[in-house]
């Protein structure tokens, strides 16, 4: 119990890279489920972002308590998510992202941003034959080799893609961490692209 208590109390710090004079724009957008968050990327006109979560409760949209315990508690089969909405300038992000509440940018180094962005997309090509659409998050999603479960839930995954990206991450990732009010320095939230 004291554990819990602690994971519970501690608040997230997210230090962000250094300004360098290569750096590219990414976007942390935080959703009103599960403190759930997202990485997003800006290319050729389109907002691409990526999500992990559970097999089950993300891709198959199986949100009873008895799998969300379940897939917590023992490694269950991870699940990257991808969607590509067309956007431009002035265009309302959260609007087309279903149970968006915040869209945060920051600054990582261009070289980082594209070798993530490349990755991210060839493990998404690489299992295109599992793909399935979740028509109520409005997101395709493909099996991932990475397991998901407590200890390597959405947040995990998401602090290790920031963490390639040259963030420093410290405090609580478990549930709902705060790493958008921990940002250091603090960027400013946008509603438009």
């Amino acid at each position: 119990m004291l554990g819990i208590s602690l994971i519970s109390s501690c608040s997230t710090t997210l230090k962000l890279p250094d300004a360098t004079v290569n750096m590219e724009r990414v976007y942390l957008l935080k959703y009103s489920t599960w403190g759930h968050h997202s990485l997003a990327f800006y290319r050729d006109g389109k907002f691409i972002e990526y999500t992990y979560g559970d097999w089950e409760l993300f891709a198959l949209n199986k949100r009873d308590g008895w799998t969300a315990w379940k897939n917590m508690t023992f490694n269950s089969q991870g699940a990257l998510g991808r969607k590509l909405v067309e956007m431009k300038p002035g265009d309302h992000i959260c609007k087309k992202f279903v149970g968006c509440e915040i869209v945060v940018p920051f600054h990582a180094p261009t070289d980082k941003v594209n070798a993530l962005h490349i990755s991210l997309q060839k493990n998404y090509n690489d299992n295109i034959v599992t793909e399935v659409y979740n028509a109520k998050e409005e997101v395709y999603f493909v099996k991932n080799d990475t397991p998901y479960w407590g200890f390597h839930n959405c947040n995990h995954q998401l602090v290790e893609w920031l963490e390639f990206l040259g963030a420093d991450i410290k405090g609580r990732v478990f549930y709902k961490p705060t790493l958008i009010q921990g940002m250091q320095p603090r960027p400013e939230a946008i509603e438009t692209l």
